[in-house]
């Protein structure tokens, strides 16, 4: 190799080096699976010339993607269709690997974070002499460290947003975490307009099954509810405790006629409740409610809080009317 072959690689190493620095100082600002994914996902490929990479990561309890899944907005969900979980990962080492057609060459990086497997990446490239058997891969080594440093620094960050954001008796989002949702829900309609359902229910003589059967009694109920609604409802759909017994759904994309056939169920599951006092016997369990379906409109905002005065009127309706009994709120103009 000569000189001028020498100072060439020189000038590519250090222009590489650069530019991994600074992506280095983006990664390291990620505070949420939003900003990382997409760095990873766009922005390595774009500022690398990389054609594809595959993220693979290790997540024994799926823990991991659940915590992408409850961050990640709904435009942002196929994202985790682009990784890879597994439970285990054997050992791997740095270097090129063999792949399959479009591509023609690619290297694997395993993201290790105190000799621990956190999972791999795998870059790919169309060109046969992007990743060979010569390559030195002491930058990209170093880079697999950030992001395996990243990942950790960011689930725990995400850990801590989740804990301001739940009810720690029943886990499901407390009244911040629920309007964050809603507003999220809000812009989605307007972007893709669809509409979308909120339903408000509380459980019927809850002061009385306190008084009569003990506070603890009292928070099972609560935490039955919570399951009950879990078990009808998808997975997808946020359920929020908005303060005492008073608790509220979301359901995106739900139509009045999809509504009136999910509520009757809701009201079905709560009667079945199996709730015990300190005892052993079984405490009967109704609730009331009210629902409304909204649809988003350009050039206003129907808030939260403006929603829930509405189904609160409706609500005590119901109470007013004998209890366990929902009734259909009439949507603002």
């Amino acid at each position: 190799m000569d000189l001028q072959q020498l100072l060439d690689n020189a000038r590519r190493n250090e222009a590489l080096l650069h530019r991994l620095q600074a992506f280095e100082l983006q990664l390291l600002s990620c505070q949420s699976w939003s900003d990382l994914l997409r760095l990873l996902l766009q922005g390595l490929p774009e500022q690398f010339g990389l054609d594809d990479i595959r993220l693979c990561l290790v997540d024994a309890d799926g823990q991991l993607y659940q915590s992408m899944g409850q961050s990640l907005t709904p435009e942002q969900a196929p994202w985790l269709e682009a990784l890879e979980f597994v439970t285990h990962l054997p050992q791997c080492r740095p270097g090129p690997v063999a792949v399959n057609p479009p591509w023609h060459s690619g290297l694997v990086l395993p993201l290790l974070r105190h000799e621990r497997c956190l999972g791999k990446l795998t870059l790919f490239s169309t060109r046969r002499d992007r990743f060979g058997d010569d390559m030195a891969t002491d930058f990209l080594q170093h880079l697999a460290a950030v992001i395996a440093a990243c990942l950790v620094m960011v689930e725990q960050s995400e850990q801590q947003t989740r804990l301001a954001l739940t009810d720690p008796l029943t886990g499901v989002e407390n009244r911040r975490g629920f309007e964050r949702l809603y507003t999220r829900e809000w812009a989605r309609g307007l972007r893709q307009f669809h509409e979308f359902a909120v339903i408000l229910l509380d459980l019927d003589f809850f002061k009385q099954v306190n008084d009569q059967h003990g506070h603890a009694t009292g928070d099972r109920a609560l935490q039955a509810l919570c399951n009950t609604l879990r078990q009808v409802v998808r997975p997808s759909d946020p359920i929020g405790r908005l303060g005492g017994e008073e608790f509220a759904l979301l359901v995106p994309g739900c139509s009045w006629s999809q509504l009136d056939r999910l509520v009757p169920r809701i009201q079905q599951a709560i009667r079945q409740m199996d709730v015990r006092n300190d005892s052993g016997q079984r405490v009967t369990m109704t609730a009331s409610g009210s629902y409304l379906v909204v649809t988003p409109r350009a050039h206003s905002c129907i808030e939260l809080d403006q929603v829930i005065r509405l189904l609160d009127k409706y609500l005590y309706q119901a109470k007013a009317q004998g209890r366990d009994c929902f009734l259909a709120a009439r949507p603002p103009n």
